[in-house]
């Protein structure tokens, strides 16, 4: 059969790499070969014994660029309603974030006030009855 990574393993047995490493790897239910290059592979007979049937791993296509321009080539209006919709949520949010700036930057302003106000400052010593001259 053919040799495959661990993470592929892993995905065809259907559980988590971890998992796989600590249940049947590192515990030797499951024997690890190595490539020429010196990385781990497992056979997929080793597999098939200690699961049974293996699952297909399912891939979900992608959208590629060029399906996003067509799908936004043909519906124009909907794009554009969308991206409004979007300009006006992002103006909101970014209102709110000045407001919000504004409020943090007023509140410093007073607690760096009220700090002064606590500060000790020590006051020169008064001159003693000797010493007027100083």
């Amino acid at each position: 059969m053919a040799l495959i990574s661990i993470s592929e393993a892993a995905k065809l047995a259907g559980i988590a790499r971890s998992h796989f490493y600590s249940q049947y790897l590192n515990s030797g239910f499951i024997s690890v070969t190595r490539d020429e290059k010196g990385k781990p592979k497992i056979d997929t007979s080793e597999l098939v014994r200690v699961f049974g049937v293996l699952t297909a791993v399912q891939r979900t296509p992608e959208k590629t660029v060029h399906q996003d321009s067509a799908e936004s080539a043909s519906n124009p209006s909907k794009n554009e309603a969308t991206q409004t919709a979007m300009i006006e949520l992002l103006k909101e949010q970014l209102a709110e974030a000045k407001e919000r700036e504004k409020f943090y930057q007023q509140q410093l302003t007073e607690l760096s006030q009220t700090i002064k106000l606590l500060e000790h400052k020590p006051t020169s010593e008064p001159c003693k009855w000797w010493q007027v001259w100083k």
